[in-house]
C-alpha cells in the first residue's frame, strides 16, 4: 500500500505531500488541474520512462517520493537482501529525482538502484492502469501471457522446463541447419581448413613464445655489452681498484670504533650486508660470464622463427596466442567437417528425441493452459453479466502452432458483443466502453492473485456512463476492500463510492499555476458529486441528487462488504 506521496516541482506542482489510505480513493477535478501530473508521478515511481518536461518551469530538478508498506513478497525481499537494503522499519521508500540534463537517479531505503532494479520492486508495489492499456488487449500476442499469469502457479515451473529444452532444441536444430548449409562447399572447405591448420600446427608454437625470443635476441645481439658489462661489475668490486677491498677495510675499522662507541653498531651491521651484498654480486656476475657465449647461427634461427611467427600474425590477422586458440578451433571444425555424415546422422536422432521430449511438455503446458481458459472464461463472463454485458461471450481460443519460445499454442481472446453474433477478436468488436468493461473484469480476477499492493486507475470509466458507470464503480470499490485502489474519475457514481474523495484544483499565486490537492469533507463531498451532476455549479437539484448518491452508495458499500465476508 502507498502510504505517502511526495511530489516537488513536478509540472505545475511545486510541493504536494499526499497521505493515502487503504480502500477506494477518487481523485477529481476539472480538466488541467493536475490529477494526470499525479498519476505521472506516481508512474516514475514504477520505472516508466521519464522525460525533462516534467520539471517545473525555471527549476533544475523534481522529485517523487512513495512510502510503502513492505509487501509480502519473497522476490522483494530477496532484492533487499542482495542489495543489503534497509529492513527494519517494514517501510519501502521509493525516491526518484529527475535532472534537468536528462538523468534520473533511483533510489530504494536511501541506496542507489538502476532502473531495472526500481521495475522489479515496483512491480510488487503498484499495478497502473492508464487509458492506453486498453491497447493490450487489443494486441494478440498478449493474451497468452494473460492466461499464464492468472495460473502462473502452476504453468510457471512447467514453462521453466519447456524453455531450457527449447533451447536444446534451437542448439541442435541450429546444428543440423549449419550442416546442410555446408553439404555443397564441404569438401572445398575441409581442403581450406587442413591448408591452414597444417601452416599453423607445424610451427607447434607456444603461448608468449614471441615474447621470449624478442628477449633472446635482444641478448645475443647485444652480447658484447652484456659481456663487457659484466666484465666492467666484476672490476668495479673486485679489481685492482675495486671497492670491495676497501669496504673491507672500512668495515673492519668500524668494527674496532664501535668497541669504544656502541652508537656506530647500526652503522656497522649496514655495513657488514653490504659487503656480502657486494661479494655475493660479484660471484653471481663471474658465473654469468663463465657460461655465456656468442653464437651466431643461433641468432639466425631466433630471428628467423620470429619472423615466421609475425608473418602468420599479419596473415590471419590475430596475436600468438590467439592463433593458438584459433588452431584448435579449425581442428575442432575439421572434425566436425570430416565427420559429417556420421555428426548428421546423430544431430538427426538427437534433435528426435528433444523433439519428443518437448512434444510432452508443450502438451502439458497446453493442458494447464486450457484449463486455466476454462476458469478464466467463466469468471471473466461473470463479471461482465454484473457490468450489463450479460449477452455477451468471451472464449479463448486455441490454434496448435509450431514449436516457439512460449509453447505451441497461439491464443486469442475473442467475444461476442452481442447475442447472436460470431466471435471476434476484441480489436475488430469491442468498443472503447467495452474494452473498459473488459480490461476492468480481468483487474478484477487477477488483483485476486497479484501481489501489488496499489492498484491505480486512470478514467477507467470513460466512455460509458448510466447504469454501467455504476455497475464499474461498484466493482472499483470492491477492488478497493481489503486494499489500496486509486482512481481518476469524472463520475459521480464513482465520486459518491470512495473511501476518501482527493479534489485536485488550480490556483495562481504570483502569476503561477499551482496545483493544490486536500482532502474533501462530507460536504464538501456532496458538492462535488453535484457539480458532477450538473455539469457545472451545484443547484438545489444536483444537490439533492447528491445526497442521494452518496445515501445509496453508503448502502452498496455495505452489500459489497456483506457478499464479500460470506
Amino acid at each position: 500500500m502507498l502510504i505517502q506521496l511526495n511530489i516537488k516541482q513536478f509540472g505545475i506542482i511545486e510541493k504536494a505531500t499526499i497521505e493515502l489510505k487503504n480502500g477506494l480513493t477518487v481523485l477529481s477535478g476539472e480538466t488541467g488541474a493536475g490529477k494526470s501530473m499525479i498519476l505521472a508521478a506516481i508512474s516514475q515511481l514504477s520505472g516508466q520512462r521519464t522525460s525533462t518536461s516534467y520539471i517545473r518551469y525555471g527549476e533544475d530538478k523534481a522529485s517523487v517520493e512513495g512510502v510503502f508498506d513492505f509487501p509480502k513478497s519473497k522476490e522483494v525481499k530477496e532484492i533487499f537482501n542482495e542489495l543489503d537494503l534497509d529492513l527494519e522499519d517494514e517501510v519501502i521508500v521509493v525516491r526518484r529525482d529527475i535532472y534537468s540534463s536528462g538523468k534520473s537517479v533511483c533510489r530504494i531505503n536511501g541506496t542507489i538502484v538502476n532502473l531495472s532494479t526500481l521495475k522489479k520492486v515496483a512491480a510488487h508495489l503498484l499495478d497502473i492502469h492508464e487509458q492506453h492499456d486498453n491497447q493490450v488487449l487489443l494486441v494478440e500476442k498478449n493474451h497468452l501471457n494473460l492466461v499464464d499469469s492468472f495460473n502462473r502457479e502452476k504453468i510457471q515451473p512447467v514453462y521453466i522446463k519447456y524453455k531450457e529444452k527449447y533451447k536444446e532444441y534451437q542448439i541442435i536444430k541450429e546444428k543440423i541447419d549449419n550442416l546442410k548449409q555446408q553439404e555443397s562447399d564441404v569438401l572445398q572447405k575441409v581442403d581450406f581448413l587442413k591448408f591452414q591448420y597444417k601452416e599453423l600446427s607445424q610451427m607447434k608454437l607456444k603461448k608468449d613464445e614471441d615474447l621470449e625470443l624478442e628477449k633472446d635476441i635482444d641478448y645475443l645481439e647485444n652480447f658484447e655489452k652484456v659481456n663487457n658489462l659484466a666484465h666492467s661489475i666484476t672490476e668495479g668490486i673486485d679489481g685492482e681498484y675495486g671497492v670491495i677491498s676497501k669496504l673491507a677495510e672500512i668495515r673492519s675499522n668500524l668494527g674496532e670504533l664501535t668497541r669504544y662507541n656502541s652508537n656506530f653498531e647500526e652503522k656497522y651491521e649496514e655495513i657488514t650486508n653490504l659487503y656480502y651484498i657486494l661479494d655475493d654480486l660479484k660471484y653471481e656476475v663471474s658465473s654469468y660470464t663463465d657460461v655465456i657465449e656468442y653464437d651466431e647461427e643461433k641468432l639466425d634461427r631466433l630471428i628467423y622463427r620470429l619472423d615466421k611467427i609475425r608473418t602468420l600474425e599479419k596473415k590471419y590477422s590475430k596475436p600468438l596466442n590467439e592463433l593458438i586458440d584459433f588452431t584448435e578451433t579449425i581442428k575442432e571444425e575439421l572434425d566436425e567437417l570430416e565427420n559429417y555424415e556420421e555428426n548428421f546422422e546423430n544431430y538427426l536422432e538427437e534433435s528426435k528425441k528433444i523433439e519428443e521430449e518437448l512434444t510432452v511438455l508443450a502438451e502439458e503446458l497446453s493442458s494447464f493452459r486450457k484449463d486455466t481458459a476454462l476458469k478464466l472464461e467463466k469468471l471473466i463472463q461473470d463479471e461482465l453479466k454484473f457490468l450489463y454485458m450479460e449477452k455477451s461471450t468471451i472464449k479463448v481460443d486455441f490454434k496448435e502452432k509450431e514449436f516457439s519460445s512460449t509453447g505451441k499454442d497461439d491464443v486469442k481472446i475473442l467475444i461476442s458483443a452481442n447475442l447472436g453474433e460470431p466471435l471476434k477478436s476484441l480489436s475488430k468488436v469491442a468498443s472503447g466502453g467495452e474494452l473498459s468493461r473488459v480490461m476492468l473484469a480481468l483487474k478484477i480476477i487477477f488483483s485476486r492473485s497479484i501481489e501489488a499492493t496499489s492498484i491505480i486507475f486512470d478514467e477507467i470509466d470513460t466512455g460509458v456512463s448510466g447504469r454501467v458507470s455504476q455497475r464499474m464503480a461498484e466493482k472499483m470499490y470492491q477492488l478497493g476492500v481489503g486494499s489500496q485502489v486509486l482512481c481518476i474519475s469524472h463520475l459521480p457514481q464513482t465520486t459518491a463510492l470512495a473511501d476518501t474523495n482527493l479534489l485536485i484544483s488550480k490556483e495562481i499565486i504570483d502569476k503561477r499555476t499551482l496545483t493544490v490537492i486536500r482532502e474533501l469533507t462530507e460536504e464538501q463531498k456532496i458538492a462535488e458529486v453535484a457539480r458532477m451532476v450538473s455539469g457545472d455549479t451545484m443547484t438545489k437539484l444536483s444537490e439533492e441528487h447528491s445526497i442521494e448518491m452518496l445515501r445509496l452508495a453508503e448502502k452498496i458499500k455495505e452489500e459489497i462488504k456483506e457478499k464479500l465476508n460470506k
